[in-house]
Parts: C-alpha cells; structure tokens; sequence
C-alpha cells in the first residue's frame, strides 16, 4: 500500500519532534486499519476520518490539528527523502529568525518507489512569491510552511486542481509583508510519486492553473510568461524530433554495412 511507503519514510525519522497527522475522507480500503497500526505504536501519529469535500478541504482541516512550527503536506506513495531530512531542517533553523518558508529539492519515484530523475523544475537560490510565475519551481512536497501563515492562508477550495499553486503564493505574501524570508536547505528533501491527481486531469489543471497566475501576476504578465513556456515546449519537441531522425538515419547507415 502506497500509504505505508509515506508513513514509514515518516516512522524512520532520527529527529523525534514531530506530529504525523493523516486525514482520510471515510475511505473503504485499508487505509485507516494501516494509519493506526502506527498510531498504536507511536503517539506522534494522529489519524482522523471524516467526510470531507475534495482533497483540499481534507488537507485544510489537517492543518486545523496541527500543533508544530512547520508543516508540509505528503501524499499517499510520497515520502521524506531519507531518515536524517527533519534532523537536516531542524539543523538549518539553528540560526536567525524563522523563515516564512522551508524548501528544496525533489526526485521523481514510481510506484514502487524507485528513482526515476530529479524533478525538471528546480528552485531558484532565493525564492519569493515572485519566483512561482515561471511555473511551481518548488513541488508542494518540499515547500515548508510556517505554521501561523499555513493557517492565516488556507487551502481556497473553489480550485480543484491547484488551490497547492495559490496557498504557495499566497503563504510566500503573508511572510514577505512582515518581513521573513525564505530558506533554502540546498537539500533534497523528498521523493515525489510521479503522476497523481493533477496528471490525470492535465488541461483543466492547466486552465485552473492560468486563473491563479492571473490572480496574482495579472493578465499581461501571466500571457508573457506562457508564450515562452510554450516556446521552450516547442524547442523541446523539435530537438525529440531531430534526435529521432538522427537515430533513423544512423540504424540505416548501420543496416547497409
């Protein structure tokens, strides 16, 4: 079970302060059976289900229960990079004031949990709120939050596919107007299951998507930035394109030896 596989990358943390909450919305597996299977065994697990209306309401009335300084967010099938990720953040935190927002790197895995590659969209040096209208540089599985901000910002529900995007930018505002930056680990700091919700349903999060950059970047800039996505997109195809001829033309010449 894929929810096993995130709640034992969690179990295995050496650093010992921390709350694993999971939400279910009243499932029929045997999600909750495996969640308090830990629970019983580690009071720092917390399981709660209940109907709910979409998986940011869930996500939403997790962060209502949490109790720490920072939060992320985990699907079922993702997990924290490897046991020492929550002592190597507590150890950036040593110094200064607290950041708005903590963040890193993400690797690619299957369902079985193997790596496939490193994330195409990397974080910039410093992010900002700024950074995101060139896409979700960060993966939501690496972004940190604050606590005070996380729920002085909840998830905005009326998006089904990218209310993750808009909570992003819109924690990175809340700690920009009173001053806090953010920190960057340099670290990789999770494995991402590839695929997921937003895959499946690839052109309406895509135009959800655009709703939000107009939202905070406005029309012109958010028209600006896709017309280059799009010309990278094309850049990308027509060198898939000629590498496939090159490769054509090279088992011919091979053939005729």
């Amino acid at each position: 079970m894929l929810l096993e596989r995130t709640m034992k990358s969690v179990a295995e943390q050496v650093y010992p302060y921390y709350e694993h909450i999971i939400m279910d919305g009243c499932s029929n597996d045997r999600t909750v059976a495996v969640a308090k299977e830990y629970a019983e065994k580690d009071e720092r697990v917390i399981v709660h289900s209940e109907k709910d209306n979409g998986l940011y309401d869930a996500m939403n009335k997790a962060l209502n229960l949490v109790t720490g300084d920072y939060v992320v967010f985990l699907n079922a099938g993702d997990k924290l990079f490897n046991e020492a990720t929550l002592e190597d953040i507590a150890e950036k935190l040593k110094y200064g004031n607290k950041p708005s927002v903590i963040y890193g790197y993400t690797d690619i895995v299957d369902n079985a949990g193997i790596f496939l590659h490193p994330r195409r969209l990397q974080p910039p040096r410093n992010l900002t709120w700024r950074s995101f209208k060139w896409g979700m540089l960060v993966c939501h599985q690496a972004f940190y939050a604050r606590v005070d901000l996380a729920k002085k910002t909840p998830y905005d529900i009326t998006y089904k596919y990218s209310a993750d995007v808009d909570w992003c930018i819109r924690v990175m505002k809340a700690g920009e107007a009173e001053g806090a930056k953010t920190l960057n680990t340099n670290l990789t700091l999770c494995d991402y299951l590839d695929g997921g919700m937003t895959t499946a349903n690839q052109w309406k999060s895509l135009k959800e998507r655009f709703r939000v950059m107009v939202k905070h970047y406005g029309i012109g800039t958010t028209l600006l930035t896709h017309a280059w996505f799009c010309q990278k997109a094309l850049g990308r195809a027509l060198n898939r394109k000629i590498r496939t001829i090159k490769n054509k033309k090279h088992k011919k010449t091979n053939n005729k030896k």
